[in-house]
């Protein structure tokens, strides 16, 4: 049951919010759907269209519901959202260097979760869902495909900036707030994180964007600014455009996607282990150094 601070900002009860949140995703989803339409008719260029339909997608699917369900919700739509206070650069720096410790543990659950393989009695759905991941990957490299530094900047600002702004304000900032009014806050992180990533529809990546749902839902929740999960999200999808386009360009022989898992050797081990460490250490200073931050506007069953 919510405590009398909260009556005085919420309008609705969270749970209708949340209701009213999902109504909002499918009215967008659909007219979107309708939208996409419409361009894939009109346009020629294909890289361009999907560019288009990318920003598109994201604003309908994602930021109009978060904001229309926030200003219906509250007076307050911006503190609802966690979007009117900054993280200091401190703890955005440690944050961005805990992102580039979590590669090898990143690469491990991807090389993992791509391994699994699911009962005979579902090949049909599991042949489905490789088929779906794949037109997806196809979609984004199309979209990734340019070689000039345009191509470049256009898939971080897309990709990157858009796309990560667009989701955490969508699942951080408003589904995770309103679960988070009612339950227990690791409960609202992990339920969201668990939707978060259930939605890509991409089974054989399900896993490491669990967990980082669940890390961006942590930075959130421990520095109370939506931004902190911003910045991360917008850094970890802006290294895979980066390290595509470098790739495409022949300007590196690096495999960033083998780092920590190419061969199972001692080196890899020992660069697992590192990783660990640092990361562990890299989450307990954040932790740190957003202490000061109570949450007390969060949920009062801590």
């Amino acid at each position: 049951m919510l405590t009398p601070k909260y009556d005085s900002r919420l309008a609705i009860k969270p749970s209708l919010s949340l209701a009213m949140l999902a109504c909002l995703f499918l009215f967008f989803l659909i007219a979107m759907s309708l939208l996409m339409q419409f361009i894939s008719l009109k346009m020629t260029d294909t890289v361009a269209s999907l560019r288009i339909m990318a920003v598109v997608q994201d604003v309908f699917m994602f930021i109009l519901p978060a904001i229309a369900t926030a200003m219906i919700s509250t007076r307050l739509p911006a503190w609802l959202l966690r979007i009117d206070k900054l993280p200091s650069a401190t703890v955005s720096l440690t944050t961005l260097g805990v992102m580039i410790a979590s590669v090898p543990l990143i690469n491990i659950l991807v090389e993992w979760n791509s391994n699994l393989t699911l009962p005979e009695s579902m090949h049909t759905i599991a042949v489905q869902m490789k088929m779906m991941e794949e037109a997806a990957e196809a979609s984004i490299n199309a979209m990734l495909s340019g070689t000039g530094p345009g191509a470049l900047v256009m898939g971080i600002l897309i990709v990157g900036v858009f796309a990560g702004f667009s989701e955490e304000i969508f699942f951080r900032g408003a589904m995770q707030r309103f679960i988070g009014f009612t339950v227990n806050h690791h409960v609202a992180i992990w339920i969201t994180a668990f939707i978060f990533s259930a939605i890509h529809l991409q089974f054989f990546g399900f896993f490491p964007r669990l967990v980082l749902g669940a890390f961006f839902g942590y930075l959130a929740y421990w520095s109370g600014s939506l931004w902190l999960a911003v910045y991360a999200h917008v850094f970890n999808n802006s290294m895979v455009v980066i390290t595509k386009w470098f790739e495409t360009n022949n300007l590196t022989s690096i495999d960033f996607d083998a780092i920590g898992v190419s061969s199972g050797s001692l080196a890899d081990w020992l660069t697992a282990t590192i990783s660990v460490v640092i990361v562990i250490a890299g989450l307990s200073v954040i932790k740190k150094l957003t202490s000061d931050n109570k949450n007390t506007d969060f949920s009062p069953r801590h």
